[in-house]
């Protein structure tokens, strides 16, 4: 096989991969994992369930392919201190995932399987946890021990899986009771990071 043909082999199996994406995000932000057939995402990607199997492992792992939290990289290491809690607040309600689309969707498709939740409180604390620990430990009101940081971050961490919970809770239920502000979140993130 030649260079090019190489190449453009490479394009098109990313080109595919890209298309089984989209089609995957968009039919889990409107169902959750257990009601989306996999022959109906092959079929709107254009491919094979068989192709997306051998892409991705399974359904749950297309899923887990969608949760993304890279968008709160560098954001805890860089920001004010004092502004902590509304930048977690605001990239947990408004930030985007993978194709530019709300990650609250994408979370209550996930609640129907132990091994994806557990995969997105991971892959969570994984992209926020250090960063939070280090800046609680360096940067909060009075001498605050790394034991008592890393209390605080996993308090916080656990407050925004949480509010994510009851995010999609209420995206599911249709609830029209109070809606879960940015400032709300802000507030108690901010008072967990400084205080607790």
């Amino acid at each position: 096989m030649s260079e090019f043909d190489n190449s453009t082999f490479r394009r098109n199996a990313q080109s595919t991969r890209e298309r089984i994406i989209r089609a995957a995000a968009a039919h889990f932000a409107r169902k959750p994992l257990s009601s989306v057939p996999l022959k109906e995402i092959a079929t709107d990607a254009g491919v094979s369930a068989p192709l997306i199997i051998k892409y991705f492992g399974s359904k749950e792992g297309l899923l887990t392919e969608l949760i993304d939290f890279s968008h709160f990289e560098g954001k805890i290491g860089q920001a004010p201190f004092e502004e902590l809690g509304t930048i977690m607040a605001s990239t947990i309600l408004l930030g985007q995932g993978l194709q530019g689309q709300s990650l609250v969707p994408l979370i209550v498709a996930s609640l129907d399987s132990k091994s994806i939740s557990a995969v997105v409180a991971q892959r969570f604390d994984e992209a926020v946890a250090a960063d939070l620990i280090e800046r609680i430990h360096k940067d909060a009101p009075g001498e605050v021990s790394r034991t008592v940081a890393r209390h605080r971050a996993q308090m916080a961490v656990s407050l925004c899986v949480g509010y994510i919970v009851l995010s999609a809770s209420n995206l599911i239920n249709n609830d029209e009771g109070e809606t879960l502000s940015v400032e709300m979140l802000a507030n108690s993130l901010q008072h967990i990071i400084e205080h607790s």
